[in-house]
């Protein structure tokens, strides 16, 4: 689960439910919670934020995005709220607009349960007419959709990185991200203290605005290069 499989794997089927897709899950760009770090959890809440696992299948008009990666979900939504052994999916239709399904994705019962329900459709055949009205995982079925590319992928970024302690250093960093169209919303740096020494790195936060994949990526990428920024900068999506 921590390395985000199983909810690729779930992607995958969700996706084809829902849209047609045939996609084989290992192909859907996917990141784990197992390299989170606290750090990331604390400034997230600081920022009114919780990190949630989230499974994306968004229909443009383009293709299909599929993601499974940690997010930045905003506290008091309801998917900032789902604890413990509760899953949730959140479904937006053409008329009805936002759905939310909240319930428990692990336990005897809850398994149980699903089981069950499974086994009475397929006895009284709701599954074989289902699958055969809808064409379900039929071998013969061309793709109804296309994929998108990752990197044409647009939202907010959060970055965290070990930045030199020292004046300029937020200005070249800036100017990388104004290099690549990415525009910064907020930044957070905490005050290092009388003791620290100016060569310290100090954790920098930068929160941006909507900026493509490919160019948060490879701003990454760039400022991971400078010669202020002493480690591997972690990069976020954020979901408001």
């Amino acid at each position: 689960d921590v390395d985000g499989t199983d909810a690729a794997q779930k992607l995958a089927i969700l996706a084809h439910l829902a849209f047609g897709a045939t996609v084989d899950w290992s192909e859907i760009p996917r990141i784990g919670i197992d390299g989170l770090d606290p750090d990331d959890l604390h400034y997230a809440r600081e920022l009114g934020y919780r990190i949630k696992l989230l499974a994306v299948a968004n229909l443009a008009e383009d293709g299909l995005e599929l993601s499974v990666a940690p997010t930045l979900v905003r506290i008091g939504t309801p998917l900032a709220e789902v604890r413990d052994a509760y899953n949730a999916i959140r479904v937006v239709g053409d008329a009805v607009g936002p759905v939310f399904y909240h319930g428990l994705g692990a336990g005897q019962m809850p398994t149980a349960s699903a089981v069950v329900a499974d086994m009475i459709d397929t006895a009284v055949g709701r599954t074989r007419l289902t699958f055969q009205t809808l064409e379900y995982f039929s071998i013969d079925q061309p793709p109804r959709v296309l994929l998108r590319e990752a990197d044409s992928l647009v939202g907010r970024y959060y970055f965290r990185l070990p930045a030199a302690n020292h004046p300029g250093t937020l200005a070249a960093i800036a100017a990388v991200l104004a290099k690549h169209q990415i525009s910064i919303a907020s930044v957070i740096q905490h005050d290092s203290g009388d003791g620290a020494r100016q060569r310290d790195p100090v954790p920098l936060v930068i929160m941006t605005h909507a900026a493509s994949e490919g160019a948060a990526r490879k701003a990454t990428k760039e400022i991971e290069s400078l010669s202020a920024v002493s480690g591997a900068v972690v990069r976020l999506r954020v979901k408001d």
